[in-house]
């Protein structure tokens, strides 16, 4: 098997072997289960996954006959989950045949396969694909066994070094943890007969005074007062001992916690180092001329957190080589010379870490990416989705912009997998492209899972962690509201309006409420936001967190427990699964109800007439059709909202409302398709309609008005008042 110089580091080695290893075994484990798995397709999307991943590792290691075999095997795969063939014995016996090849075909192994029996198995996999049934399945012949001095399981030792297996140091930091919580359960302890001895020497100093100076009392009461204050002199001094031992045990674990974190940290370098030649691999098989720069490769992330981002990383450098960057010729037509690049580069950022990876292609082809998302269903032929919105479509599950599979992609493998293991670690994903100079995605994660750098908001009585790493800013939430938006519970932040919604109300928390800080979050693939209002902040903390346990489990929103130093239990929340989950239930943000300025509207006074004027609201952001209703219903108007255009046109059908106020950049319909069908519409020709929207061109609000629109409004000089005087303008009342 082919092979990279790189693969003598026998540690590089390891850490890709171990890769393919845990796929491998998923896929051994998933292929055992698929004849009779209830749910064979899920099943087969994850064996894809697999498969994908392991093709990816095999690429970077050179092995060209393993990428072979990974390839053949998707393609199988994928034509068993399309239902192109059904579900066969001598199918899932050939894949697994195929996973057991793989698994002797990786360098270092004790039994190696030859080429001979992978190229047999690769034309297996080919009769297979070609429709052949049954398929005679090869048996591969193992080659001679070459003798390994292998250490003790778990180790490899190279002159006066150790590797441990990073599990031993991990858990030796999970019982470090563990040990400082109980330090300061102890210290806590300490601190409490301090002060109880310090009351009682007090006590018994001032009776002892007093009883000398009256001269009163027995020689026995007064010896026994004296042994008494003696007795508080000691505990004092012990007690004063005792918490300086402790103070000492606490900075000793302190040290031992971070020379077990400093085992636990590798350098970014042990997981880009086979990107050159990854680079290089798909360069070749899309014919172009590419060069890799990596920037930062000392910076050190938790193994943990490295391991769980490396699959990420190789599907971004991939995508940024075949999608990013263009061929010789196409840069030469568009003025460029020289090779194409893509930069990785990683930095530190306090308690995150920051990986970008930047191609300095045409950037990101809008038209065509929105003509993608047409073709497989995701927005109607019509829609002038574009921007953020349109760009967080690329981190759809399945979603490819390539209508022809190839070795490198069109299988919808990637981007969405970038997303998941971002989040699944606590950190975040975020995509730029500008036309003409390249695309550039980046991960913030966090340097390490064990110990976190947190924010503690209090909510009520209560009090919570929120990890930074999730954190875009803070605000205070009075002021920010009142400069941005007149007082109403949206923020408008560097030319982003930003739902504001209550964290509190999400984890139900109980009792008086007074909102004034905002903790502006990341909550989506494409970068979206969201304000936590929270009553107040607390600073930041290096918290130990643990998991909670079999017993509880994991409740929505929280990813773990840690003890403050006053005794107090802090859970860690997952304000980014809280922010998923309410967008999941269809329910609107539950807006702060005290507090700040302006989230009552009030001082307009509703209309004085029988019927209460209806408005229709299209908006697709829950945040800003939130604000409107509020807004509008405080004016005296019956409101009925409508989550996209494609909603707010089902609407058509009823009796016609007196006014309707529509966004422009909306999933499936946008406003101005939403004005002219109802310009279309019978009954509802003459209904006035307001778009409001952040699209200030002229251009922009001359395709409104020439839609039908009655009145352009735009969200960035977005105005209450303003907003209520066009509606009654147009409404008439």
């Amino acid at each position: 098997m082919a092979a990279n110089g790189w693969t003598d580091d026998p540690e590089l080695v390891a850490i890709f072997r171990a890769e393919v290893d845990e796929k491998l075994a998923s896929l051994n484990d998933g292929l055992l289960r698929l004849e009779e798995h209830p749910a064979p397709k899920q099943l087969i999307t994850s064996l894809f996954r697999d498969a994908h991943t392991v093709k990816g590792s095999a690429r970077a290691l050179a092995l060209d006959g393993v990428v072979g075999l990974a390839h053949r095997a998707e393609d199988l795969l994928g034509a068993l989950k399309d239902g192109r063939f059904a579900i066969r014995r001598d199918l899932v016996d050939l894949l697994l045949a195929v996973t057991d090849a793989i698994s002797h075909a990786m360098p270092g192994v004790a039994v190696p396969i030859s080429d001979l029996d992978v190229q047999a198995l690769i034309e297996a996999l080919d009769r297979a694909l070609s429709g052949e049934d049954p398929v005679e399945v090869p048996k591969p012949t193992p080659a001679p066994t070459t003798d390994t001095d292998e250490d003790e399981p778990g180790r490899a030792r190279t002159g006066d070094s150790v590797r441990v297996a990073t599990r031993r140091v991990h858990a030796l930091l999970d019982v470090v943890g563990e040990a400082e919580l109980e330090n300061r359960r102890v210290e806590r302890q300490v601190i409490a007969v301090s002060r109880l001895v310090a009351e009682h020497v007090g006590w018994a100093k001032t009776m002892r005074s007093a009883a000398v100076g009256g001269g009163g009392l027995p020689a026995e009461v007064s010896d026994a007062m004296a042994g008494l204050v003696a007795l508080s002199d000691q505990l004092t001094s012990a007690t004063r001992e005792l918490r300086g031992r402790v103070e000492d045990s606490q900075n000793k674990l302190s040290l031992v916690r971070d020379g077990a974190m400093g085992l636990a940290m590798v350098p970014v370098r042990r997981v880009v180092a086979a990107f050159p030649q990854l680079v290089r691999e798909v360069a070749a098989v899309t014919g172009k001329d590419v060069v890799l720069v990596l920037e930062g490769e000392d910076v050190e992330l938790d193994t943990r957190v490295l391991d769980g981002v490396a699959d990420a990383l190789k599907h971004l450098v991939t995508n940024a080589v075949d999608h990013g960057c263009q061929t010789q010729e196409q840069r030469r037509a568009a003025g460029r010379t020289g090779r194409a690049t893509v930069r990785l580069s990683a930095r530190a950022a306090g308690s995150a870490v920051v990986i970008s990876v930047q191609d300095d292609g045409p950037g990101i082809d809008q038209d065509a990416l929105r003509a993608a998302a047409v073709r497989r269903g995701l927005v109607q032929e019509d829609s002038t989705i574009s921007g953020q919105q349109l760009l967080s479509l690329l981190f759809v599950p399945g979603f490819t912009t390539r209508e022809t599979v190839t070795e490198t992609s069109g299988r919808g493998v990637g981007l969405d997998v970038v997303t998941r293991a971002a989040e699944a670690l606590g950190g975040a994903v975020d995509v730029e492209s500008e036309a003409g100079e390249g695309t550039t995605f980046t991960l913030t994660l966090p340097v390490t899972l064990g110990v976190m750098r947190c924010l503690v908001a209090r909510l009520g009585g209560e009090r919570y962690a929120v990890p930074v790493t999730n954190v875009v800013e803070t605000l205070n939430l009075r002021d920010a509201l009142t400069q941005a938006v007149a007082g109403a519970p949206m923020l408008l932040r560097h030319g982003q309006t930003i739902p504001v919604a209550d964290l509190g109300s999400a984890l139900g928390v109980a009792g008086d409420r007074d909102q004034r800080v905002a903790i502006v979050v990341r909550y989506g693939g494409g970068g979206e936001q969201l304000a936590w209002a929270v009553d107040a902040l607390e600073g930041e903390l290096e918290l130990v967190v643990k998991d909670l346990g079999s017993f509880l489990g994991r409740p929505p929103g929280v990813n773990g427990a840690t003890i403050d130093g006053d005794g107090s239990v802090l859970l860690l929340l997952d304000v980014r699964e809280l922010a998923l989950k309410q967008l999941a239930s269809g329910q609107p943000f539950q807006m702060p109800t005290a507090g700040p300025r302006g989230y009552a509207v009030d001082g307009v006074p509703a209309a004085s007439v029988n019927r209460r004027p209806r408005v229709l609201i299209v908006e697709d952001s829950i945040g800003v059709r939130e604000l409107q209703r509020v807004i509008l219903e405080g004016a005296g108007y019956d409101v009925v909202t409508a989550v996209d255009g494609l909603d707010g046109a089902g609407r058509l059908g009823g009796d016609p409302f007196d006014l309707v106020l529509s966004d422009v950049e909306m999933p499936g319909m946008d406003g101005f398709t939403l004005t002219r069908t109802i310009r279309k519409t019978r009954g509802w020709e003459e209904v006035p309609v307001v778009i409001m929207t952040s699209r200030g061109d002229d251009a922009d609000k001359r395709a409104g008005l020439d839609a039908g629109a009655s009145a352009y409004l735009l969200k960035s000089d977005f105005d209450q008042a303003e907003l209520v005087d066009t509606v009654r303008r147009l409404v008439g009342r």
